[in-house]
């Protein structure tokens, strides 16, 4: 027999504030608010949770669609003989793109700033 999600006394407690006496009826009003406020922001929750979890997910792809995973230097300034190590490293398992990447340092100009960016 499987166990319930509450005890019969977590029952009994909750029956008796939801359900109160005439006399009491403004106990049963503020449970009630209570709990409405509680499933509200529960359920506010998990919505933003699973918002923020798809701009991640989205957020990821984009910076990685820029930038790899993985980043091959030589010691020297250029690597010389990228067409061996492209078919080197495009022999690993899971790898699904080798593209070669020139990048350099300039200064922009401009007649009120200057400022430095990467080509």
């Amino acid at each position: 027999m499987a166990a319930g999600a509450f005890s019969a006394f977590e029952r009994m407690i909750a029956w008796r504030y939801l359900r109160s006496r005439r006399r009491e009826g403004f106990v049963s009003v503020i449970a009630g608010i209570s709990l409405t406020g509680i499933a509200l922001g529960v359920a506010t929750l998990i919505i933003v949770m699973a918002v923020m979890n798809g701009f991640r997910i989205e957020l990821l792809n984009r910076i990685l669609g820029l930038n790899g995973h993985m980043l091959v230097r030589a010691e020297s300034r250029f690597v010389t003989d990228f067409d061996p190590l492209a078919q080197r490293i495009a022999a690993i398992d899971g790898v699904t793109r080798v593209a070669p990447v020139i990048e350099g340092q300039v200064m922009a100009n401009s007649d009120v700033a200057a400022a430095g960016a990467l080509v």
